[in-house]
């Protein structure tokens, strides 16, 4: 199984991430955002940053989160390389998410397509027998 393929989109980046658990599925969405904005295969594990995120839904979790990872990789000026869910659950309809993002300094030689944003339109989080798959449309 494939962690995630890109898909065609005119304008913006659409992918598709996989996994046998929701935790792997969001990771493995996470490594094609990351993918998308840099050269993850050069980067050092220097900095890491801790991402904590509540939603009503599976499908605002991911866009919350990817999205947190976009802020805090431009706010703190580092490109990220992997990200680690340790904790995922659901209380009383609320999906609670934490974990973490490790990478390095942006070095613009690294850098590939800038991510403006994680959008709403076309994410979607489904479970087919054992497989999670996450689409996920980000604003480039």
């Amino acid at each position: 199984m494939d962690k995630y393929k890109f898909l065609d989109h005119k304008v913006d980046v659409l992918f598709e991430a996989y996994g046998f658990k929701l935790e792997e599925a969001i990771e493995n969405a996470s490594q094609a955002m990351f993918h998308t904005i840099c050269d993850t295969s050069k980067l050092k594990d220097d900095e890491e940053v801790e991402i904590e995120e509540n939603a009503d839904t599976l499908e605002e979790l991911v866009v919350f989160t990817l999205g947190d990872l976009v802020a805090e990789g431009d706010s703190r000026e580092l490109f990220f390389k992997e990200f680690k869910v340790t904790s995922l659950k659901q209380e009383n309809g609320t999906w609670m998410l934490k974990g973490y993002a490790v990478g390095s300094d942006m070095e613009p030689e690294l850098g590939g397509t800038t991510v403006k944003a994680v959008t709403h339109h076309e994410c979607s989080v489904k479970k087919d027998g054992s497989i999670w798959t996450i689409r996920v449309l980000v604003d480039i």
